[in-house]
């Protein structure tokens, strides 16, 4: 009876340990599982209310007048860089709840914001349901983006952020903002409402800033404005505009200089996006003396510090990538094969290469037509008119009717109509004739209206003491 008593306690000793394990092990697959739940969204401290609050209590005290720069301790201007009008900060989207305060001020209320990558394939319901906004919640903001894009339409490296009033990850009905931002174009805002949810053209989390850089130039572009701490987006941005906008391109050199007045979106010290260059200057090596260009953005268009126009009217070439396959004339028809009029250029790229608009002007038509394939037609002033032609599809921000402005994307290099491959005709007609688009290029943009001078004056004005705030270069005795 003893040996039994002792045989029962003994197994009962042994089952413990094994009970012992077993909740250990439930307990760290547990924990394992509630880690991995809450690090599906990428957690994202944004705070642009906050910072632009900062912002505007600096400016209604004065410290900071209009066009206030960053000074060092000696009282110049810090080192090569000048972060300057601060004044013009603003938010490009309210990711936070706001209320007004006695002293006009917005004032943050407590949140939480979570973000996603858009993955291939994935539609917005499935991006949503990573950021656990699911069920009725999920489909009114389904409905909101439907009012202006196609949800099933959404391109992987999209961010999505979403702001929520409450921590819960369960409870999608905290959900106050949601923002789709594409990777090179301005997003949509989804604002709740009493009513449901609202959906707005534009952006994107953060504060806009205009900064001035001076950066000298040593091997390529990229290279130079990485050592003066920039991206590459910015290389996106100016590298059109010294070799295609300006009518006379500018070509660098190794110990050439640039100024530049930039504006960008920024979320605490990460630039989100480079969003213009306000003011160029160039400043050439090899001319110390004479070789200075500046360049002033007005309304889109760049200008010379006295007005006149700097930049030919049209683009070059509607496309920032491919190369030039054939010309305006008589050629050899590659699919009919007979000597044929060619009214227009021909340029070889990928499908699915923006096409940009040449000139500002009116969308006249977008549609199928025989040959040409898919085809969009812009109306310009001075009687001219431009045809993009076999594109894989169009740009769905514009409509028939609608102004376009000269660089925006009006559709997408394919091989509609009668191709023999990926390409863009390029056609141009001035007063019902067909002329060379080559010769675009000699049109120059007029100078600065009168009823507008006033506005830039002041704009230019604003613009070139920001470049002169950089200090002394080349050919200033420096």
């Amino acid at each position: 009876m003893n040996r039994l008593s002792l045989s029962h306690r003994y197994e009962r000793r042994s089952v413990l340990p094994s009970v012992a394990a077993v909740a250990v092990i439930l307990a760290v697959v547990v924990a394992n599982g509630w880690s991995m739940w809450h690090a599906a969204p990428e957690l994202a401290p944004l705070e642009p209310m906050a910072r632009l609050s900062t912002l505007q209590d600096a400016e209604n005290r004065g410290a900071l007048p209009e066009n206030a720069t960053a000074m060092g301790p000696t009282g110049q201007p810090s080192g090569a860089r000048v972060d300057a009008v601060l004044g013009k900060a603003q938010p490009a989207v309210r990711l936070t709840s706001t209320k007004s305060t006695p002293g006009g001020q917005p004032e943050s209320t407590p949140g939480i914001t979570r973000s996603v990558l858009v993955e291939q394939g994935e539609s917005l319901s499935q991006a949503l349901a990573r950021l656990f906004i699911h069920g009725e919640t999920a489909r009114q903001v389904v409905a909101a983006y439907t009012q202006l894009r196609n949800p099933q339409k959404l391109q992987a490296g999209w961010r999505l952020w979403a702001r929520f009033d409450t921590a819960g990850v369960m409870d999608a009905s905290g959900l106050q903002t949601l923002v789709v931002a594409p990777v090179h174009a301005e997003g949509l805002t989804i604002q709740r409402t009493a009513d449901g949810f609202e959906v707005s053209e534009g952006g994107l989390p953060g504060t806009v800033i205009r900064t001035a850089l001076r950066c000298g130039i040593i091997g390529t572009l990229e290279a130079s404005l990485r050592r003066c701490g920039e991206g590459e987006g910015l290389v996106e941005l100016l590298q059109p505009m010294l070799t295609d906008r300006l009518l006379r391109p500018i070509e660098l050199h190794t110990g050439d200089e640039l100024r530049i007045v930039l504006d960008k979106l920024v979320d605490g010290d990460h630039v989100e996006r480079y969003l213009g260059v306000a003011a160029l200057e160039h400043r050439s090596v090899l001319q110390p003396k004479d070789g200075r260009t500046v360049a002033l953005n007005f309304h889109g268009d760049l200008y010379a510090p006295d007005g006149e126009g700097l930049e030919p009217l049209f683009l070059r070439q509607p496309l920032q990538v491919g190369h030039q396959t054939s010309n305006f004339g008589i050629r050899m028809h590659p699919i009919l094969h007979k000597m044929k009029a060619h009214f227009g250029v021909d340029f070889a790229a990928s499908v699915g290469t923006p096409v940009y608009a040449a000139g500002d002007g009116h969308l006249v038509s977008a549609e199928r037509s025989g040959a040409a394939g898919n085809v969009v037609r812009l109306r310009h002033d001075g009687g001219y008119l431009t045809e993009y032609m076999h594109l894989q599809r169009f740009a769905t921000s514009v409509k028939p009717g609608d102004s376009v402005h000269k660089g925006q994307v009006v559709g997408f290099v394919g091989s509609t109509g009668l191709s023999t491959g990926p390409h863009l005709h390029f056609g141009v007609k001035h007063n019902s004739k067909y002329l060379d688009p080559a010769t675009l290029g000699d049109v120059v943009q007029p100078a600065v209206a009168t009823r507008e001078r006033a506005s830039f004056d002041a704009e230019s004005k604003a613009l070139l003491d920001l470049l002169a705030a950089l200090g002394k270069g080349l050919g200033d005795g420096a």
